[in-house]
């Protein structure tokens, strides 16, 4: 069962049924300066063979995905015990992603998706394949608006829901984990629902659930620019398809105002 903070809804049957949809970030490889050209391609990046890092254009970021059954990650590049150990896949059947903060010849600096919001840690590059997302998410909630950057440029924006006053949609910077259909489209969740590494502030148990913070639809598209939720971010329907047909699980989403 998948339950997120601000929904009034469910995710059930994830161990049977289509529910989970398996849609991991491409592996583009970012535009060569010395060819000019812009266009990705597909191959999945590989470890550098000494201690230069190909650095990224700017707006683009790397994404790790787990390889091995239980991803330990650290608190430091030290090793020692482990500070935490996630499962891979998820209890919901997704592959683990973890956002890179910063890549090191064997390191890598993650965000964790756990309690409490914004926890950092680090990961062996051997136990995850890295990818690349030129996309951004920026949440305004003053603004009621949800900014896309490609390339670091804008690339559309779109009206949001956000959480009440009693409960708020936390600030900070998390990331897309993973890609949910809902039983029924036509529901509160709307077609898809993302779930993000981020947790309510204020709810910690919801229908079972530990009040994950997702980016879904809505079957009340006129709540849409006001603050409706108990946490989450609602789009429109058409603009979370146009959103899901974007951006890879991994995007950055940073929440701000």
């Amino acid at each position: 069962m998948f339950a997120l903070a601000g929904c009034g809804g469910q995710v059930t049957g994830v161990a049977r049924g289509p529910w989970p949809v398996a849609r991991p970030g491409p592996s583009i490889v970012p535009p060569d300066a010395g060819r000019g050209g812009d266009e990705p391609g597909h191959a999945d990046d590989p470890r550098p063979a000494d201690a230069t890092i190909l650095a990224l254009p700017a707006g683009w970021a790397w994404v790790a995905y787990a390889t091995v059954p239980r991803l330990e990650i650290f608190a430091d590049r030290d090793g020692g015990e482990p500070r935490w150990t996630l499962d891979n896949p998820n209890p919901r059947g997704v592959t683990l992603v973890l956002g890179v903060e910063e890549r090191q010849r064997d390191w890598l600096r993650v965000r964790v998706p756990v309690r409490p919001n914004n926890s950092i840690g680090w990961v062996r590059a051997a136990d995850v394949r890295l990818t690349t997302t030129p996309y951004e998410l920026l949440v305004d909630r003053r603004a009621h608006r949800l900014t896309v950057f490609r390339d670091g440029a804008v690339a559309a924006k779109l009206p949001v829901g956000i959480g009440t006053g009693s409960t708020p949609t936390p600030r900070g910077v998390f990331y897309l984990t993973e890609l949910l259909r809902p039983a029924d489209p036509n529901g509160p969740w709307g077609p898809f629902a993302f779930g993000l590494s981020g947790f309510s502030d204020v709810i910690t148990q919801f229908n079972g659930a530990d009040g994950i913070i997702g980016l879904h639809g809505t079957n009340r598209p006129d709540l849409v620019g006001s603050d409706v939720s108990m946490g989450c971010i609602r789009l429109r329907n058409d603009d979370l398809l146009r959103l899901v047909g974007l951006v890879p699980l991994g995007t950055p989403v940073t929440i701000v105002g």
